[in-house]
């Protein structure tokens, strides 16, 4: 059965699984019904959970935690970059997020071509690609992508990241016409969707129409959250501060939902459930540090 196939036949199966407790948009309560229900859903496909969750982090760069937190001083420095996740299965992978080329950046002096060249291959190879959400610097990897055909046959786009990238993209250079848009596989679901062993999808729109969180429960029973863009600062979380408003507005953020997203996130954090923010290297290293999650993609069979 190829990879398209098996998509699409995991989607129709499950589908309506995922319109219990949806609210607003299409996304579901985050209050403390919803880790256990997750923890649930992990289980409702079959197959052996995945092993591991990978990074590969393209264009570090060293910036103002004021440009990235409402309330932070100018005077705080951090780590900011561009993530892309792997989560890894014993004989192949599904990857979360594609970061973007080298043409993306103004100044590629810390640019990785090798670091790309590795991911685009997972892109290429994969069982499945998904976005947490429809900006260019998650997206642009899988769009642009020099295996564009084969990548396209096993990627996942949610309706709104599609309707995002046709009427009004983060840039021109992943606008999707109807023709185009047309090639891509698109899901529509309520809440919450199980989407492989161990993985589940979470709607949460707020910094986009189109956003969501990956939630993966490893073999290991260790549970990990790949956030997205809900804050682009784990101070952001734990501090329960959204972007600086004048971001926030220009990004067009719906600021209340980002409030609720933020506070269920700081509590399943403190329930020892792992949370990938996806701008903040310094916390993604941490991560690693800890064994967390492993640095650099696997592409062994």
């Amino acid at each position: 059965m190829n990879r398209s196939r098996f998509v699409s036949l995991v989607v129709c199966a499950l589908l309506f699984l995922a319109a219990r407790g949806a609210g607003a948009q299409g996304a579901p309560a985050f209050d403390a019904t919803l880790l256990p229900t997750l923890r649930r859903a992990a289980g409702l496909v079959p197959g052996d959970k995945p092993t591991s969750v990978r990074v590969i982090t393209l264009g570090p760069r060293r910036g103002a935690l004021a440009s990235m937190v409402e309330g932070a001083t100018s005077s705080d420095s951090i780590t900011a970059g561009y993530p892309a996740l792997q989560v890894r299965y014993r004989h192949d992978w599904i990857v979360v997020d594609a970061g973007m080329g080298r043409e993306f950046f103004r100044q590629a002096t810390n640019f990785s071509d090798a670091a790309y060249d590795t991911l685009q291959r997972a892109l290429r190879d994969t069982r499945m690609v998904l976005f947490t959400h429809e900006h260019h610097d998650h997206v642009a990897g899988a769009l642009r992508s020099e295996f564009l055909a084969q990548v396209r046959e096993h990627t996942l786009f949610t309706r709104e990241q599609v309707r995002t990238l046709m009427e009004h993209p983060s840039d021109a250079r992943v606008k999707l016409d109807s023709a185009a848009a047309a090639g891509w596989l698109t899901i529509d679901y309520q809440g919450w969707l199980p989407i492989a062993p161990g993985v589940v999808l979470v709607k949460a729109p707020g910094h986009t129409p189109g956003s969501q969180m990956v939630y993966v429960r490893l073999a290991s029973g260790r549970e990990i959250l790949l956030s997205g863009d809900v804050a682009w600062h784990l101070s952001g979380v734990t501090g329960l501060r959204q972007k600086p408003p004048k971001t926030s507005q220009a990004l067009g953020e719906d600021t209340t939902a980002i409030a609720s997203q933020l506070a269920w996130l700081r509590d399943v954090g403190a329930a020892g459930v792992a949370v990938v923010v996806s701008h903040d290297i310094d916390s993604i290293d941490d991560l690693v540090r800890r064994g967390v999650l492993a640095r650099g993609f696997d592409l062994r069979r």
